[in-house]
């Protein structure tokens, strides 16, 4: 067995932090790599094939650490395997990764030259084919893995292997990396950013095929059950492997796609869904900064582009909710805003007295305002009109100028102005759920904080103060509209905090990352929403609440209604100036 333990060598690594989840929403954790990096260094597996004379649990062993590495089709995993299960295993990026364990328990001898080897060990994340990261619940964890062998010339070979990997955390870590699909979300107008892992050794084409074939068929996780969706239509196949050269990757598609070539909104969009999630892809050749669509090997001309096939689709960019506006209030009641790039503020209109905290609507149209847990809304410069129920904690408005807003354990969607026949704040109930990719349960919890991204379709949420949970807003209509059905499916890239380490408030930065704050006076954080790496920001020491938006300086509350602004979001705080519960909008 010495010579199975020293199967796998590993050479060449770099810096690199990676703090796995043990269960429940996932950890944050770090990874080495990110998307659009060149020239990766990364660790490299230089696997063992088998030896002589080794038992069954022996080539189990081996199997295992050699099958993470992807080199030349993961060859030399590929030895442990008899020819026909060698043709057979096809893994693809899917993988089972352990707490604890894989451990290789003693055979079972069914027959004369056959063997029976289980795999044990605590289940933290099951990883698809297509890369998408998923929490096993509670009640769905599963069989133990089992391999059956056979003796070939009087050597033990795996006749049958499970068809994922098997990984410990540590190989996970060295393995995959983290990059985004980006999919359309449901109106259509704007993309969606959506983490999955790929392969770190994977080959530039195996990885470029691997993420076109996850936009044609998405996968069934946290944001494509719904929130999201694809504009390739049903039945789209790609033709051949998708080539690179000076930059530029050429995807040639057929099928379905090919009938809806006319339709140049849906070949807009596919190009903006193609050039977002391919460029940076490279993984150690150059990158891809430019994208080609061909349709039945004929390149597709997007209109205004002067002939060129790998124009940009800049319409579809991913929303940033950037904002050089900010609101807040004054002692007297009186709503301001202070645009940025006049550098100058304006009294607005009354509101009225001791209210803690305001919302306005991405479009500047409506405010929200809570006093005593009873919420207020109405629009900008107008009459506030309190709605039903008690208990409001926390708001923020969508796109679409709907307001959510948590009361406790519960969340709401309060209707906007966009349905004339719905009234502004008709409450629609809000439940929060945890799936795999074939169960889902619900999720309960005390929301202290809640925030919808810019581009409507993601939340943060703080929960019991000690953890910061992604989600994905799914709709689903009704007989009436107000009859609708809403959920938030949680992200499996969640950042869990401890009694020493908590949230109190939490504000969007960008499409891709958030900022949180602490316990009153406590560390501003940077989070990226794929469970990336954080990133600390100086705090100014008495801070209560936070604001950010996408190239605007970042705004502290702060105590005796003061507020305080960061404008390199570097710690360099600006002195404090009157001014209660500043907001930008969202």
């Amino acid at each position: 067995m010495a010579g199975v333990l020293a199967a796998l060598v590993i050479a060449a690594s770099a810096a690199g932090c990676v703090s796995m989840p043990t269960g429940g929403p996932v950890q944050s954790y770090t990874v080495t790599q990110g998307p659009g990096t060149q020239n990766q260094h990364y660790q490299q597996m230089y696997a063992r094939p088998p030896g002589n004379g080794w038992t069954p649990e022996g080539i189990v062993t081996g199997f295992l650490t050699a099958s993470a590495s992807f080199a030349n089709r993961q060859q030399v995993a590929r030895e442990y395997l008899t020819p026909e299960a060698s043709r057979k295993w096809n893994p693809s990026w899917s993988a089972t990764v352990y707490s604890t364990g894989p451990t290789v328990t003693q055979p079972a001898f069914p027959a004369r030259n056959q063997a029976t080897v289980t795999v044990s060990g605590n289940v933290q994340a099951n990883l698809s084919g297509s890369g998408s990261y998923a929490i096993p619940l509670a009640k769905a964890q599963g069989v133990a893995p089992t391999f059956e062998l056979v003796k070939l010339n009087g050597q033990w070979r795996i006749s049958s292997a499970p068809q994922e990997l098997l990984l410990t955390s540590d190989l996970f870590k060295d393995d995959y990396q983290l990059r985004n699909l980006y999919f359309m979300d449901p109106t259509g107008k704007f993309l969606v950013p959506d983490p999955v892992y790929v392969p770190l050794q994977a080959t530039p084409s195996d990885l470029m095929n691997g993420l076109v074939h996850d936009l044609v068929t998405p996968p069934r996780d946290w944001l494509s059950r719904g929130a999201t969706k694809t504009a390739f239509p049903t039945g789209t196949t790609a033709l051949g492997d998708v080539t690179l050269e000076g930059g530029t990757a050429t995807v040639n598609l057929g099928g379905a796609i090919a009938k809806a070539s006319t339709s140049t909104s849906v070949m807009q969009q596919v190009s903006a869904q193609l050039y977002w999630t391919l460029v940076g892809s490279g993984q150690g050749a150059p990158a891809v900064q430019t994208v080609q669509v061909n349709l039945n090997n004929k390149p597709w001309i997007p209109p205004d582009s002067g002939e060129n096939p790998v124009q940009h689709q800049p319409q579809y960019n991913p929303p940033t909710g950037a904002s050089s506006v900010f609101y807040y209030l004054d002692a007297a009641g009186n709503l301001w805003d202070h645009d940025a790039t006049q550098g100058k503020a304006g009294k607005v209109s009354r509101v009225g007295t001791g209210f803690s905290q305001i919302a306005v609507s991405p479009d500047h149209r409506f405010i929200a305002a809570l006093r005593g847990g009873s919420l207020f809304i109405g629009p900008v410069g107008g009459k506030l009109s309190k709605r039903d129920g008690a208990g409001y904690t926390t708001m923020s408005w969508d796109p679409t100028d709907n307001l959510w807003a948590t009361t406790g354990d519960q969340i709401v969607m309060l209707r906007g102005a966009a349905d004339p026949a719905q009234p502004l704040g008709q409450q629609v109930p809000v439940s929060v759920v945890a799936c795999t990719p074939d169960d889902c349960s619900p999720v309960g919890g005390l929301y202290s904080s809640l925030r919808v991204a810019p581009d409507g379709v993601r939340v943060a949420l703080i929960s019991g103060e000690t953890a910061l949970n992604f989600g994905a807003i799914v709709s689903q209509p009704g007989v009436r509209a107000w009859q609708e059905t809403i959920k938030i499916v949680l992200s499996p890239f969640s950042v869990i905090g401890s009694a020493a380490n908590t949230f109190s408030a939490v504000t969007w930065y960008g499409p891709d990352n958030v900022i949180t704050l602490g316990g009153p006076g406590s560390a501003l954080t940077e989070y990226p929403v794929d469970g990336g790496s954080s990133t600390a920001i100086t705090t100014e020491p008495r801070t209560q609440s936070i604001t950010a938006s996408w190239g605007s300086a970042l705004i502290a509350g702060l105590p005796k209604g003061t507020m305080a602004a960061d404008a390199s979001l570097t710690g360099s705080w600006a002195a404090a100036e009157p001014g209660v519960s500043p907001v930008y909008p969202g």
